[in-house]
């Protein structure tokens, strides 16, 4: 009983926060939640943006690689060049994909919790 008894008068002495200063600390708590969903909303941007950029030169070498490997004449050197370049180039379009899917994994996760 006399834990019981100690817990109650520490509550008793404890002062209770005015409506004041919890209104104060949910206003300051939205603003912070403003910033970080706009950081959020800036970061799902950017990472668009930078998969859309990688995507462009990244098809263009894709292509690429495939013209030269249809090419008869190729030394066994650049032909293994060649598939590694285009294996490489594949393993960063899986990346890139995979890197758009957790973004917008992301996004949706937070427009959810709005």
């Amino acid at each position: 009983m006399a834990s019981s008894d100690s817990a109650a008068s520490a509550s008793e002495l404890t002062p209770s926060p005015s409506r004041e200063a919890l209104d104060e600390r949910i206003a300051a708590l939205e603003s912070e939640n403003l910033k970080l969903r706009g950081l959020a909303e800036h970061h799902s941007a950017s990472v668009s943006h930078l998969t859309h950029e990688l995507r462009t030169p990244l098809t263009s070498i894709l292509g690429f690689a495939e013209i030269m490997l249809s090419q008869e004449k190729l030394t066994d050197a650049q032909r293994n060049f060649c598939e590694r370049i285009e294996n490489s180039a594949k393993q960063l379009q899986r990346t890139l994909n995979q890197l758009s899917e957790l973004s917008r994994a992301i996004a949706s996760s937070d427009s959810n919790q709005s």
